[in-house]
């Protein structure tokens, strides 16, 4: 028996399984992936139904090597964090309690601390799914945790905050973020900060400290700043505030992550110390696969968003065509349509397979795929970006001012994956046996689970239907 007192901030569902988490990535793995729709010929919803299933490939997760090791440093921040925040403990008690004198204070006037949390930074191009590893994992987790007074914690009551995710702002502002915090905080917590704390007359400096004392106070464990751009983080004229009140969130012990595009921290990385603090954690780059043949590409991108399938026939063979002659295959062929963007990938899928289920068409062939991409809205405007993508064309991607031009040219020219970007072959054969084993059981099983949903979501939509019908033509009969 251990005299380690339990940590409540870690008890709840969700939060007490991330230590089994961190300890077997074949559990955490099984708990990540999510795979909506089924494989060929196993979705059991009506056809004529199938047509709202649609939008799931949106929502599918592929554990791919770099998605599972964000995840679970993710997980690892947030539960050493509250490990070392457990309220029970006299010296975390006594810290929550300091914080209270400096209430009205100017942030300028608060000493620093010689511990802090850790950092960490999620940076890639749109489309490469950054945000989706991180909306995946937190789904894991409860966001607000309700405790009721408990003798050895000496508190009355908490709603502890899981984590708190929210925008930079788009009057790059400090406190238009500042502000953005407090609102999402009164969405989660059902409180009325915002409306108490911001007003004409408030100053930045002070109301820092405002937000900075209610995250300790709700032992938020992770601080989520997502739309992370030049404009904003990236700008000389902004980024050095931004960064001064990040530091200061991380000196108060409360993780952040923050999730953007590359240009976004070419102002951080001029400064060594902001980021071995920023990077505490872990700095992840996000890049594309380097060609279709890589194995990401045709092991997990390719079985996991595109092979899942609602029409009840798998995709014809590959047909070359007169517009890709040297292209003989399917991985090459969705490579060069998508710029290997899983976003691309999903939605081409989706598109795909919403023009099939409309059309009556029983069987996807590659004339179907190129006809949907060639007519479908939602890539017209990103055909040319995917071929230069697809192409490692510099120039042509020289013409989209967000797009990191030095970090792709250099990539690319160096042509071998980054540390994060291993292939499978160099893993360990058991995790990667892992993934597929897992992958292949978890699919089959949220697969029947969305569909049994499904069909009970249409069984009552279709009896509400008849009831109001009935009620109608008993009504005109009166």
């Amino acid at each position: 028996m251990s005299d380690v007192p339990l940590n409540p901030l870690l008890q709840a569902p969700g939060l007490c399984s991330i230590a089994n988490w961190l300890s077997n990535s074949r559990e955490l793995i099984k708990m990540l992936i999510h795979s909506p729709i089924p494989q060929a010929g196993k979705c059991t919803v009506a056809r004529e139904n199938r047509r709202r299933l649609t939008d799931q490939y949106l929502k599918i997760y592929v554990p791919t090597h770099q998605a599972i090791q964000i995840s679970d440093r993710i997980l690892n921040i947030m539960y050493s964090n509250l490990e070392r925040r457990n309220p029970i403990w006299p010296e975390v008690q006594r810290w929550i309690n300091s914080t209270q004198q400096w209430h009205g204070r100017s942030v300028d006037e608060i000493p620093w601390n010689p511990i802090q949390a850790k950092g960490m930074i999620i940076e890639g191009i749109t489309g490469i799914g950054k945000s989706h590893i991180v909306d995946r994992v937190l789904t894991l987790l409860p966001q607000v945790v309700d405790h009721e007074p408990q003798g050895d914690w000496g508190m009355l009551k908490l709603r502890q905050l899981v984590y708190l995710k929210v925008h930079m702002p788009a009057d790059q502002s400090r406190k238009g973020l500042l502000v953005s915090i407090l609102v999402a905080m009164d969405t989660v917590l059902e409180t009325n900060y915002c409306r108490a704390l911001v007003k004409t007359t408030s100053r930045v400096e002070t109301l820092i400290v405002n937000v900075m004392q209610l995250l300790v106070q709700h032992r938020c464990g992770m601080l989520i700043i997502e739309e992370a751009q030049e404009d904003n983080l990236g700008s000389r004229a902004f980024s050095r505030d931004f960064l001064n009140f990040f530091l200061r969130i991380l000196n108060w012990g409360i993780p952040i992550l923050i999730i953007g595009n590359p240009l976004s921290f070419r102002e951080l990385r001029m400064h060594a110390q902001d980021v071995d603090r920023f990077s505490e954690g872990g700095w992840f780059t996000m890049l594309p696969e380097l060609g279709p043949d890589s194995d990401t590409w045709r092991k997990s991108w390719m079985p996991g968003l595109w092979a899942p399938s609602l029409l009840d026939e798998p995709d014809a063979p590959f047909s070359p065509l007169a517009t890709y002659p040297d292209i003989t295959d399917w991985p090459t062929f969705l490579w060069q349509l998508t710029g290997g963007m899983p976003r691309h990938l999903g939605r081409l899928r989706s598109e795909v397979m919403e023009w099939a289920l409309v059309n009556n068409v029983s069987q996807v062939t590659s004339e179907l795929v190129l006809k949907v991409f060639n007519h479908s809205p939602k890539f017209s405007v990103v055909k040319e970006r995917n071929k230069a993508l697809a192409n490692k064309d510099i120039k042509a991607l020289m013409a989209y001012q967000d797009l990191p031009i030095e970090q792709l040219r250099n990539y690319w020219l160096a042509d071998k994956p980054t540390p994060s970007q291993t292939k499978t072959s160099h893993r360990s054969s058991v995790e990667a046996k892992a993934v597929q084993e897992v992958f292949e059981m978890s699919a089959k099983i949220e697969s029947t689970t969305e569909q049994k949903k499904l069909i009970s979501d249409l069984k009552a939509l279709t009896h509400e239907t008849s009831v109001n019908r009935q009620s109608k033509q008993t009504r005109s009969r009166k």
